[in-house]
Protein backbone atom coordinates (compact mmCIF):
# COMPACT_ATOMS: atom_id res chain seq x y z
CA UNK A 1 0.00 0.00 0.00
CA UNK A 2 2.71 2.51 0.96
CA UNK A 3 4.70 1.79 -2.19
CA UNK A 4 1.67 2.31 -4.42
CA UNK A 5 0.57 5.46 -2.60
CA UNK A 6 3.97 7.12 -2.78
CA UNK A 7 4.39 6.33 -6.48
CA UNK A 8 0.85 7.50 -7.29
CA UNK A 9 1.20 10.76 -5.40
CA UNK A 10 4.62 11.52 -6.89
CA UNK A 11 3.41 10.69 -10.41
CA UNK A 12 0.66 13.28 -9.91
CA UNK A 13 2.65 15.98 -8.09
CA UNK A 14 5.64 16.01 -10.52
CA UNK A 15 3.62 16.85 -13.67
CA UNK A 16 1.34 19.23 -11.77
CA UNK A 17 4.44 21.08 -10.59
CA UNK A 18 5.59 21.21 -14.21
CA UNK A 19 2.18 22.62 -15.08
CA UNK A 20 2.61 25.37 -12.50
CA UNK A 21 6.17 26.09 -13.65
CA UNK A 22 5.80 25.83 -17.44
CA UNK A 23 2.11 25.86 -18.21
CA UNK A 24 1.82 22.20 -19.17
CA UNK A 25 2.52 18.80 -17.61
CA UNK A 26 4.49 16.11 -19.43
CA UNK A 27 4.36 12.35 -19.78
CA UNK A 28 8.07 12.32 -18.90
CA UNK A 29 7.20 14.18 -15.69
CA UNK A 30 4.52 11.62 -14.89
CA UNK A 31 6.98 8.75 -15.43
CA UNK A 32 9.81 10.51 -13.58
CA UNK A 33 7.44 11.16 -10.69
CA UNK A 34 6.42 7.50 -10.55
CA UNK A 35 10.05 6.36 -10.54
CA UNK A 36 11.03 8.98 -7.96
CA UNK A 37 8.10 7.93 -5.77
CA UNK A 38 9.26 4.32 -5.91
CA UNK A 39 12.87 5.28 -5.18
CA UNK A 40 12.04 7.47 -2.20
CA UNK A 41 9.53 5.07 -0.60
CA UNK A 42 11.83 2.04 -0.91
CA UNK A 43 13.72 2.50 2.38
CA UNK A 44 10.57 3.52 4.23
CA UNK A 45 7.84 1.25 2.83
CA UNK A 46 7.86 -1.18 5.75
CA UNK A 47 8.05 1.54 8.39
CA UNK A 48 5.54 4.26 7.44
CA UNK A 49 1.76 4.48 7.45
CA UNK A 50 -0.45 5.73 4.60
CA UNK A 51 -0.07 9.36 5.65
CA UNK A 52 3.70 8.97 5.68
CA UNK A 53 3.58 7.43 2.21
CA UNK A 54 1.59 10.39 0.86
CA UNK A 55 4.06 12.83 2.46
CA UNK A 56 6.92 10.86 0.92
CA UNK A 57 5.17 10.97 -2.47
CA UNK A 58 4.96 14.77 -2.34
CA UNK A 59 8.61 15.14 -1.36
CA UNK A 60 9.60 12.48 -3.91
CA UNK A 61 8.22 14.68 -6.65
CA UNK A 62 9.34 18.11 -5.47
CA UNK A 63 12.93 17.51 -4.34
CA UNK A 64 14.16 15.36 -7.27
CA UNK A 65 12.33 17.66 -9.71
CA UNK A 66 14.20 20.62 -8.23
CA UNK A 67 17.51 18.80 -8.73
CA UNK A 68 16.62 17.67 -12.26
CA UNK A 69 15.42 21.09 -13.42
CA UNK A 70 17.37 23.65 -11.40
CA UNK A 71 20.47 22.16 -9.75
CA UNK A 72 21.58 20.32 -12.91
CA UNK A 73 21.57 23.66 -14.77
CA UNK A 74 23.33 25.53 -11.97
CA UNK A 75 26.13 22.98 -11.60
CA UNK A 76 26.16 21.87 -15.24
CA UNK A 77 26.63 18.15 -14.69
CA UNK A 78 25.94 15.70 -17.51
CA UNK A 79 23.02 13.44 -16.62
CA UNK A 80 20.90 12.70 -19.68
CA UNK A 81 18.69 10.21 -17.81
CA UNK A 82 18.45 12.30 -14.60
CA UNK A 83 19.83 9.37 -12.63
CA UNK A 84 21.52 11.57 -10.04
CA UNK A 85 18.49 13.78 -9.43
CA UNK A 86 15.98 10.94 -9.24
CA UNK A 87 17.96 8.05 -7.79
CA UNK A 88 20.82 9.56 -5.76
CA UNK A 89 18.85 12.47 -4.37
CA UNK A 90 15.66 10.40 -4.12
CA UNK A 91 17.34 7.51 -2.34
CA UNK A 92 19.04 9.84 0.09
CA UNK A 93 15.76 11.63 0.73
CA UNK A 94 14.04 8.28 1.31
CA UNK A 95 16.63 7.23 3.86
CA UNK A 96 16.23 10.51 5.74
CA UNK A 97 12.42 10.48 5.62
CA UNK A 98 12.40 6.93 6.97
CA UNK A 99 13.92 8.27 10.18
CA UNK A 100 11.44 11.13 10.29
CA UNK A 101 8.24 9.19 9.50
CA UNK A 102 8.89 5.69 10.91
CA UNK A 103 5.89 4.52 12.91
CA UNK A 104 6.15 1.73 15.52
CA UNK A 105 2.46 0.95 14.93
CA UNK A 106 3.39 -0.11 11.38
CA UNK A 107 6.44 -2.19 12.25
CA UNK A 108 6.67 -3.79 15.67
CA UNK A 109 10.40 -4.34 15.17
CA UNK A 110 11.01 -0.68 15.96
CA UNK A 111 8.62 -0.52 18.92
CA UNK A 112 9.48 -0.60 22.60
CA UNK A 113 9.63 -4.20 23.70
CA UNK A 114 11.14 -5.46 20.45
CA UNK A 115 14.38 -7.11 21.59
CA UNK A 116 16.81 -5.65 19.05
CA UNK A 117 15.16 -2.22 18.94
CA UNK A 118 15.14 -1.96 22.71
CA UNK A 119 18.69 -3.20 23.22
CA UNK A 120 20.28 -0.94 20.58
CA UNK A 121 18.20 2.13 21.47
CA UNK A 122 16.34 2.31 18.15
CA UNK A 123 12.94 2.16 19.84
CA UNK A 124 13.84 5.15 22.02
CA UNK A 125 15.08 7.15 19.01
CA UNK A 126 11.90 6.41 17.05
CA UNK A 127 9.74 7.27 20.07
CA UNK A 128 11.48 10.58 20.78
CA UNK A 129 11.79 11.60 17.11
CA UNK A 130 15.57 11.40 16.75
CA UNK A 131 15.82 8.36 14.48
CA UNK A 132 16.50 10.77 11.60
CA UNK A 133 19.86 11.60 13.22
CA UNK A 134 20.89 7.94 12.95
CA UNK A 135 19.64 7.90 9.36
CA UNK A 136 21.75 10.99 8.65
CA UNK A 137 24.83 9.21 10.02
CA UNK A 138 24.07 6.19 7.83
CA UNK A 139 23.62 8.46 4.80
CA UNK A 140 26.99 10.09 5.47
CA UNK A 141 28.74 6.73 5.75
CA UNK A 142 27.01 5.41 2.64
CA UNK A 143 27.94 8.48 0.60
CA UNK A 144 31.55 8.33 1.78
CA UNK A 145 31.84 4.65 0.85
CA UNK A 146 30.16 5.23 -2.52
CA UNK A 147 32.36 8.22 -3.42
CA UNK A 148 35.60 6.58 -2.32
CA UNK A 149 34.66 3.29 -3.98
CA UNK A 150 33.69 5.05 -7.21
CA UNK A 151 36.98 6.94 -7.36
CA UNK A 152 38.95 3.75 -6.76
CA UNK A 153 37.03 1.75 -9.36
CA UNK A 154 37.11 4.65 -11.82
CA UNK A 155 40.86 5.03 -11.32
CA UNK A 156 41.46 1.33 -11.89
CA UNK A 157 39.38 1.37 -15.07
CA UNK A 158 41.08 4.53 -16.29
CA UNK A 159 44.50 2.99 -15.64
CA UNK A 160 43.74 -0.38 -17.27
CA UNK A 161 41.10 0.13 -19.99
CA UNK A 162 40.61 3.87 -20.18
CA UNK A 163 37.47 5.83 -19.49
CA UNK A 164 37.09 7.58 -22.84
CA UNK A 165 37.14 6.27 -26.37
CA UNK A 166 39.66 7.64 -28.82
CA UNK A 167 38.51 10.68 -30.82
CA UNK A 168 38.34 8.52 -33.96
CA UNK A 169 36.13 5.91 -32.31
CA UNK A 170 33.95 8.60 -30.78
CA UNK A 171 33.41 10.37 -34.14
CA UNK A 172 32.63 7.04 -35.85
CA UNK A 173 30.06 6.34 -33.15
CA UNK A 174 30.24 3.93 -30.25
CA UNK A 175 27.38 1.80 -31.53
CA UNK A 176 29.36 0.83 -34.62
CA UNK A 177 32.81 0.63 -33.04
CA UNK A 178 31.83 -1.10 -29.78
CA UNK A 179 28.81 -3.17 -30.84
CA UNK A 180 29.26 -3.60 -34.58
CA UNK A 181 25.85 -2.17 -35.40
CA UNK A 182 24.09 1.14 -35.73
CA UNK A 183 21.69 2.04 -32.96
CA UNK A 184 19.90 4.66 -35.04
CA UNK A 185 19.51 4.44 -38.79
CA UNK A 186 19.12 8.01 -39.99
CA UNK A 187 18.39 8.32 -43.68
CA UNK A 188 18.07 11.68 -45.39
Amino acid sequence: MTTTLAAAVASFVWPMTEYLMRGKPSILGFCSGAVAGLVVITPACGFVNATGAVIIGVFAALIPLFFVVKVKKWIGYDDALDTFGVHAIGGTLGALLTGVLADPAVNANIAKGANAASSNGLADRVANGTAWVEQLKAIGLTLALAVVGTFIIGGLIKFTLGLRPSPEVESQGLDVSEHGEEGYLMEA
